[in-house]
């Protein structure tokens, strides 16, 4: 009787003590990884009690260590990304083999604390760590640091569960692969649906109000069709993933980013298109008001607005390019990784950029210095042409028979070439004839004033017309010809009718006695010269 009285009431008392909770299994806690893996398994299975043994709670106040944990699993779901390869196993924290690029420092060195990552709140950047404490039974364990845990309610508070989560249906919010909930794939997959077609939309629309109201000055419109359209899209996707949806660690890490980067790209492409517009239409305008359409000044003040417009569209793409990586954690990791080899890459860039750098820095200085201007007529490289256009890193010079010769702009700082029209656009252009030594030169010369004086593109305020004797060859003799032009076009236009006149003039000059001619000496018989 007795022994089965004792043994019904120790099972009693065992399951009563069970029923408690003091005869589970002790967590395990040993290392950095079984702990994380021990709280993000319970969290999983909703036993929050559980997973508060892998809380340091000494500075937590107010907060149950079960609600404390239900807190945490939902914000590291949400909002980090842990690398379970670059947790250790051991319970002394150390790294047992160095990484990829094997400078890690702590390779071989013990540890008391790991950093898991970073959670912004508000202005600041929390990070999450684990960290090797002595437990009541005086047991070595890891557990999520006491500042990681103090700081859940506000980690909570910024990024838990918003109203829609708190209001779909328990089937909405079962969690599939990744962590995402199935509401936020679907919202996700309407979103890279809807702002596409949205973005189109836009730019049909911007387009048929250019050719609806053709009457109205809409022309820009058609410029912004796609800048605005792009614009549109991405930022309906940017609100979306960075607003409308809180994303888990791991599909955040990935969708974020593109997010951010394809919305200030656009913001950016459309920026720069309004510059575009901006001076190519207004800016212009502006310009032909106050100065003469062709005139020097016009060229000088276009060839600078032209250059400034470059470089603020540089500036306008570095800006773009810098707020996405100060919006983005990857450039604290990219910033002291380019400090750490700042010599390797000053050198790779040195001479990777020396020809794109060097003709940005000539496309400055052209700009100040103005050698060459739009419009103005010169010779390179023995091609006679008008700057066309001066670009970046180029400049197209439309050559005399339309060829477009494009050269780097570090040509014209650096080489020699003829700029005709410089400081103004008066331009002489010389003609040489050979005469035989018998040539009336005056009677040649007084010919040659009256036909330049007399023809239309002569200029009157310039030289006078001369005539000189420049050398002599034997029997023969050469005439240097001489009429200006207003411009280079006039002065070529000149010199070619002046010499096609000239030289009709001098074929018909005694019947042509004084053109160049060969003259042969032959000994007669009786020693005399014939």
């Amino acid at each position: 009787m007795y022994p089965k009285t004792l043994t019904l009431a120790l099972t009693l008392c065992i399951a009563l003590f069970c029923s408690r909770g003091y005869g589970q299994t002790t967590p395990n806690l040993e290392t950095p990884q079984a702990a994380v893996e021990h709280f993000i398994t319970s969290a999983n299975e909703e036993d929050f009690i559980a997973a508060s043994a892998a809380l340091n709670r000494r500075l937590l106040q107010d907060v149950a260590g079960s609600e404390a944990a239900r807190m945490l699993s939902f914000v590291l779901s949400q909002e980090l990304w842990i690398n379970w390869d670059a947790l250790p196993d051991r319970a002394d924290g150390m790294i047992d083999e160095p990484t990829l690029n094997g400078n890690n420092p702590m390779v071989g060195k013990e540890r008391t604390s790991i950093r898991l990552g970073d959670i912004r709140v508000n202005d600041r950047s929390v990070p999450i760590r684990v960290e090797r404490v002595e437990s009541a039974s005086g047991e070595q364990i890891w557990q999520f640091s006491a500042q990681t845990v103090e700081n859940i309610p506000q980690l909570y508070e910024a990024h838990g569960p918003g109203w829609i989560d708190r209001h779909t249906p328990d089937w909405a919010n079962k969690r599939l692969v990744g962590g995402i909930a199935i509401w936020k794939l679907i919202i996700f997959i309407v979103a890279l649906i809807v702002a596409p077609l949205a973005g189109y939309a836009a730019a049909r629309l911007m387009r048929l109000l250019h050719h609806k109201f053709d009457d109205l000055d809409l022309k820009m419109l058609k410029e912004f069709d796609w800048p605005v359209g792009l614009l549109i899209c991405t930022l309906i996707l940017w609100l979306v993933v960075e607003f409308g949806l809180s994303l888990p660690g791991v599909i955040a890490a990935i969708a974020d980013p593109i997010a951010l980067v394809l919305f200030i790209g656009s913001v950016t492409f459309f920026l720069m298109r309004l510059l575009n517009v901006l001076v190519d239409n207004i800016a212009r305008e502006a310009i032909s008001k106050f100065h003469e359409e062709g005139s020097d000044s016009e060229r000088r003040v276009l060839t600078q607005l032209t250059i400034a417009r470059y470089a603020i569209l540089l500036v306008t793409a570095l800006v773009g390019v810098g707020v996405v990586l100060m919006q983005l954690d990857i450039a604290r990791t990219l910033g002291v990784t380019l400090i750490s080899s700042a010599g390797v890459a000053a050198v790779i860039f040195g001479i990777a950029g020396h020809a794109v750098l060097g003709n940005m820095i000539a496309g400055l200085q052209i700009a100040l210095t103005q050698p060459i201007k739009l419009g103005d007529t010169v010779i390179v490289e023995d091609n006679w042409g008008t700057i066309e256009e001066i670009g970046y890193t180029f400049v197209v010079v439309n050559t005399w028979d339309h060829r477009r010769l494009v050269l780097p702009i570090k040509h014209f700082t650096e080489e020699t070439f003829e700029n005709w029209s410089l400081n103004n656009t008066y331009l002489v252009r010389p003609i040489y004839l050979k005469l035989d030594c018998l040539a009336p030169v005056e009677q040649i010369r007084e010919k040659f004033i009256e036909l330049a004086q007399a023809h239309e593109s002569f200029d009157q305020d310039g030289d006078d017309p001369q005539v000189l004797v420049t050398d002599s060859e034997g029997d023969d003799i050469i005439l240097r010809c001489t009429a200006g032009g207003s411009s280079t076009h006039d002065a070529w236009v000149l010199s070619c009718d002046l010499r096609e006149q000239m030289i009709a003039y001098v074929r018909d000059l005694d019947e042509g006695k004084y053109l160049v001619r060969t003259r042969i000496e032959l000994d007669r018989e009786d020693g005399q010269h014939g």
